[in-house]
């Protein structure tokens, strides 16, 4: 008789959702997940981390909220597939999640082509959705503001992401979708 927990961890284990929405479960190589790790919590513990304020959310002339991601390493190698995701106020750091954009096997592989190689989000700005149900989790539409074959992308609750982005913890992704809903962000830039 097979135990539900080890068989529960082994299909865990088996599967991940693709960043398409709609789309159903797809295999996963033991290869791939075990190259692929938690991103780290960050290390700043920044103003708006828990959330907007009134008192965070007043802006001064020629200011306004911008969404950030780029990866962990600021050598712009990131063999693990850790990002950081991260909104400013102006210059000033409101708050910062850790996040996840392709496999870890899979940071060098060609980020313009088409979906289902497993590389990160290409470079480049793309247009924000406001955050909607998807399933039981959330997701934020990316559309690149770019020429590339890329799409079905956003940003949602996942680990490891498959080429969209990814955050780990669904605390830090539902205050993310409460400042996006308060600022009215329309843009996200990946900067590396």
């Amino acid at each position: 008789m097979l135990h539900p927990v080890p068989f529960l961890a082994l299909a865990i284990s088996l599967l991940m959702l693709s960043c398409e929405a709609g789309q159903s479960a797809r295999q996963l190589t033991a290869v791939e997940k075990k190259e692929t790790t938690l991103a780290q919590p960050p290390t700043l513990k920044a103003p708006g981390q828990k959330g907007p304020t009134p008192a965070l959310l007043q802006v001064r002339q020629g200011e306004h909220f911008s969404l950030e991601a780029r990866r962990s390493n600021p050598t712009g190698s990131s063999p693990t597939g850790s990002w950081v995701l991260e909104l400013f106020k102006g210059e000033q750091l409101l708050a910062q999640w850790p996040a996840v954009s392709g496999y870890g096997s899979k940071q060098t592989a060609d980020r313009l082509w088409s979906p289902g190689n497993g590389a990160p989000l290409p470079i480049g700005t793309y247009a924000l959705g406001q955050p909607e149900p998807w399933g039981s989790d959330l997701w934020l539409n990316l559309e690149p503001q770019f020429k590339t074959d890329r799409s079905g992308l956003g940003i949602h609750n996942c680990n490891p992401g498959s080429g969209c982005l990814c955050i780990p913890n669904r605390n830090d992704l539902n205050v993310l979708a409460n400042w996006v809903e308060a600022t009215g962000i329309k843009k996200l830039r990946i900067v590396d």
